[in-house]
C-alpha cells in the first residue's frame, strides 16, 4: 500500500513539475527575447547617434565659413597667418565639441595641401594630400596614418586608433576638394556597447558588410540574434549559458513548496501505511528473530562501507576546494574584470560553483610580457593571431601533468601569462626558459620581449593582488631596460628622492632661445644618467617622468608664447624604459629647435622679399602698367599678402600708396616747372588728365592748373 502511495504522489510531482517548469520555461524565453530586443535597441541607438554627430559636424564644416576662406587661401597657395590658424582651429572645436564627448577630434585635408588642420592647429605633412581610393562616406576602425596611407610621419595624432568616419568636404559649387575625418573615441563607445550587454554577452558590429568593432568574446560562438540596422550597420549577438532555472526565484520557490509538500504527503503516506501493516510488522519479528544476529553483521558491514564511502567523498569535496585554478576566470570572461577591481562579490560568487571546480592546478603565478618593436620608419601592428599561435607553442612545451598554462591578451602590446602547478616550487628557470623561446621566435620582426614576474600564490582571492605585482615587476623596465625578466622584489630599492638640476627650468629655457641642441642634449643627459646611478624604486622615476614633462611644458608655453607657432609635445602614456623616456623627450625639443630655426628663416626670407617688393614699387611707381596683379606675377606672392605688406609698412591700401607717391612726384614736378601740367600727368604714370586732376585735388585740395598759378 505504501508503495502504491508513493507511485502516485510521484506521478503527480512529476506532471505538475513538468507543467510548471514548461510554463516557466516559456516566460523565460519571452523575458530572453525581450532582453536581446532592448539590448540591440540600445546599441543601434549608441551607433547611430555617434554617426549622426559625426554627419552633422561634416555638414557644419562644409557650411562654414571660415572653412570656405581656409580653402581658397589654400588654392591661391597662401599659407594662412597664425590668427587665421587660430580661427579655422577655434571653428573646428567649437563645431565637434557641440556633440557631446563621443567625438575625439576632426581634421580636415584638402587635396594638393601638405598641411591638415585639426582642433589641435594645424599639422603639416610630408607630402601633399592626394585622393584616396577608398570611396565615401566610410566608417571604420583603425587609425588615421593606415586608413589614408600616411608613410614617414611619426606623428602620434596620425597613428592613434579610433573609429574614423570619413566624408567629402566640398565647397560652394559641390566640388569635392578633400576630405573631413571624425575621430570617435573607440574606447568611450566599447565602454557604451559593453554597460548595454549582459554577463558574458557579446556582439559584433559591422558597416557596409566589414567588421567594424566587437565587444565581448565570440571566438567559437554562433550568434543568437542577426539584426540589419539604419545607416548601414548589422548587429550580431551572442549569447552566454543560459539557464531559465538559475535566478528563477519565484520557480525555485514554487519548486520548493512542492518538495516540502511532495515530503509532507510521503510521510502521511508511511503513517497510513503502518497503521495497517502493524499486526505483519509484530508477526515479521517474531518469525525473525533467529535472524538477528546476521541481520546486525549485515547492517555493520554495510554502515561501513557507507561510512568509509562518506568519508572519502567528504576527502574528495576538501580536496576539491583547494584546487581552483586560474582556467576557469580567463574562459568565463571575468579575468579583466577581476583585474580592473570591478567584478562585484556576487559575480566572484559565481566562481565557487562547481562547475569551476578542478582537480588540479592548487598554485598559481601570474606574469605579464609588453611586446615593443624596435624604432624603424615604418609602424607596424602586433598580430594577436600570430601571437596566440607563439603561446600555444609555449603551452605545448611546458604543459605537464602537474602544469596548467593559459594567457590573456589586455591590449594589443600587453599579455598575461599564468601558470598553474600542483606543489610549490622554484620556476624561475621555466621562465627564463618561456623568455627565450618568444624572445628567439619574434626576434626576426625585431619585436622585444620584457616579461614582469609575480611571486607563487595559491589562495584566488588574490588574484588582482597578483597582477599588480606582475605589473609592479615589469616596472623594473624604467631603470634596467627592455627585453629582461623582472621578478617581483622582496626587498623594494631604498627611497630616495629623484634629482632634477637646480634652475633645470631657466637651462631649458635659454637652450630653447639660443637654438643650443648640444646644451639640450648635456642637460637631458646629466638628469638622466644621475637618475639611473640612484638605482631607485619604479615609483621615484614616475615621479621623476611627471614633473620633468610638467616643468618642460611650462618652459616650452613661455618660449612659445615669444613667437607665432605653436610648440607642444605629447605625454608618454605607454610602458617605457627610462633611457626611451629621456630619448623621446630630447627628439621632441630638438624638433622644436628645428621648428623655431625654419621659422626664424621663413620670417628673415619674407622680410628679404617685402623688402624687394618695396623698392621695386618705389622705383617703378610712376609706371602706368604697374598694377597689384603685375606684382603677384612678378614676386609669386598672392594680391592678399600684397595687401596686407603695404597695411603693415604704411598703414595704406597698395591703391594709396601709389596715388600717394605719384602725387608727391607730381607736386615736385610742378614746383620745378619743368614741364607742361598734360605732361606731367603721363609723366607720374597717369594715361587719362581727368583721373590725374581728380587724384591731385583729392590730395592737395587744388587742381594741378591752381597749385602751378599759386606757387607762381
Amino acid at each position: 500500500m505504501f508503495f502504491s502511495y508513493i507511485l502516485i504522489i510521484v506521478i503527480s510531482t512529476m506532471l505538475f513539475t513538468t507543467s510548471l517548469i514548461y510554463q516557466s520555461r516559456q516566460i523565460a524565453n519571452s523575458q530572453r527575447e525581450w532582453e536581446h530586443d532592448l539590448i540591440i535597441r540600445e546599441v543601434t541607438n549608441i551607433m547611430d547617434e555617434i554617426l549622426t554627430d559625426a554627419k552633422d559636424t561634416v555638414r557644419d564644416l562644409r557650411y562654414s565659413t571660415t572653412m570656405k576662406n581656409l580653402y581658397m587661401a589654400s588654392r591661391i597657395d597662401d599659407p594662412l597667418d597664425t590668427y587665421e590658424d587660430y580661427e579655422v582651429q577655434k571653428e573646428i572645436r567649437s563645431l565637434w565639441a557641440l556633440r557631446g564627448d563621443s567625438i575625439y577630434s576632426t581634421t580636415i585635408f584638402l587635396y594638393g595641401s601638405n598641411r591638415a588642420w585639426s582642433a589641435g592647429g594645424p599639422i603639416y605633412m610630408d607630402k601633399p594630400f592626394e585622393k584616396q581610393s577608398f570611396s565615401v562616406p566610410a566608417f571604420m576602425n583603425s587609425s588615421i596614418a593606415d586608413s589614408i596611407n600616411i608613410e614617414n610621419n611619426q606623428r602620434y595624432y596620425f597613428a592613434k586608433e579610433g573609429l574614423l568616419y570619413w566624408d567629402s568636404y566640398t565647397y560652394r559649387t559641390g566640388t569635392e576638394v578633400g576630405l573631413c575625418c571624425v575621430l570617435i573615441d573607440l574606447s568611450k563607445t566599447l565602454d557604451n556597447v559593453a554597460n548595454a550587454l549582459g554577463d558574458n554577452q557579446a556582439i559584433r558590429i559591422s558597416y557596409q558588410g566589414k567588421e567594424l568593432l566587437s565587444v565581448g568574446n565570440i571566438d567559437d560562438r554562433e550568434p543568437i540574434l542577426l539584426f540589419q540596422g539604419d545607416n548601414d550597420f548589422t548587429y550580431e549577438l551572442f549569447d552566454g549559458e543560459y539557464s531559465f532555472i538559475k535566478g528563477n526565484n519565484i520557480l525555485i520557490g514554487m519548486l520548493t513548496v512542492l518538495v516540502i509538500v511532495t515530503l509532507l504527503f510521503v510521510w502521511i503516506a508511511y503513517w497510513e501505511s503502518k497503521r495497517y501493516y502493524k499486526p505483519i510488522d509484530y508477526l515479521g519479528k517474531m518469525v525473525g528473530s533467529e535472524k538477528k544476529s546476521q541481520t546486525a553483521n549485515d547492517d555493520n558491514e554495510m554502515n561501513s562501507i557507507i561510512n568509509g564511502i562518506q568519508d572519502l567523498i567528504g576527502e574528495k569535496n576538501s580536496y576539491r576546494e583547494k584546487m581552483l585554478t586560474i582556467t576557469p576566470y580567463a574562459g568565463a570572461g571575468m579575468f579583466q574584470a577581476i583585474v580592473s577591481g570591478q567584478a562585484g562579490e556576487e559575480k566572484l560568487g559565481v566562481l565557487s560553483e562547481e562547475d569551476f571546480l578542478d582537480l588540479k592546478h592548487p598554485y598559481y603565478i601570474v606574469s605579464i610580457l609588453n611586446f615593443a618593436y624596435e624604432w624603424s620608419k615604418n609602424v607596424k601592428e602586433i598580430s594577436h593571431k600570430d601571437l596566440e599561435n607563439l603561446f600555444k607553442q609555449v603551452s605545448a612545451t611546458w604543459t605537464a601533468e602537474d602544469m596548467h598554462i593559459t594567457w590573456y591578451f589586455s591590449n594589443k602590446n600587453t599579455a598575461y601569462l599564468i601558470l598553474s602547478f600542483d606543489e610549490k616550487r622554484d620556476i624561475d628557470d621555466i621562465f627564463y626558459g618561456i623568455h627565450k623561446l618568444i624572445q628567439s621566435s619574434v626576434e626576426k620582426e625585431h619585436i622585444i620581449v620584457t616579461m614582469g614576474v609575480d611571486v607563487v600564490r595559491e589562495d584566488i582571492s588574490e588574484l588582482k593582488s597578483a597582477c599588480e605585482g606582475a605589473s609592479s615587476a615589469l616596472d623594473g623596465i624604467l631603470h634596467d631596460g627592455r627585453g629582461e625578466i623582472f621578478f617581483v622584489e622582496e626587498f623594494p630599492r631604498q627611497s630616495v628622492d629623484y634629482y632634477l638640476p637646480t634652475g633645470f627650468k631657466e637651462k631649458l629655457r635659454t637652450c630653447l632661445e639660443n637654438k643650443d641642441k648640444y646644451g639640450i642634449h648635456e642637460l637631458l643627459f646629466d638628469i638622466y644618467k644621475t637618475n639611473l646611478e640612484l638605482d631607485a624604486s619604479a615609483e621615484v622615476y614616475k615621479s621623476l617622468a611627471e614633473d620633468f614633462y610638467l616643468t618642460m611644458m611650462k618652459t616650452i608655453r613661455k618660449v612659445s608664447g615669444l613667437t607665432t607657432v605653436h610648440l607642444s609635445i605629447q605625454r608618454v602614456s605607454e610602458l617605457m624604459s627610462l633611457q626611451e623616456i629621456f630619448d623621446y623627450y630630447d627628439a621632441a625639443l630638438i624638433s622644436i629647435i628645428d621648428l623655431l630655426e625654419k621659422n626664424e628663416r621663413e620670417k628673415k626670407e619674407e622680410t628679404k622679399l617685402d623688402d624687394e617688393i618695396i623698392k621695386y614699387v618705389e622705383e617703378n611707381y610712376c609706371d602706368p602698367n604697374i598694377s597689384l596683379q603685375q606684382l603677384s606675377d612678378k614676386f609669386d606672392v598672392s594680391n592678399k599678402y600684397l595687401l596686407l605688406l603695404f597695411k603693415q609698412r604704411y598703414n595704406a591700401t597698395y591703391l594709396q600708396f601709389i596715388q600717394s607717391k605719384r602725387i608727391e612726384k607730381a607736386v615736385e614736378l610742378i614746383e620745378q616747372n619743368a614741364m607742361p601740367i598734360s605732361e606731367i600727368g603721363v609723366r607720374v604714370g597717369y594715361e587719362n588728365q581727368l583721373t590725374f586732376r581728380r587724384n591731385f585735388k583729392a590730395q592737395t585740395g587744388l587742381n594741378p592748373s591752381e597749385y602751378a598759378a599759386r606757387k607762381k
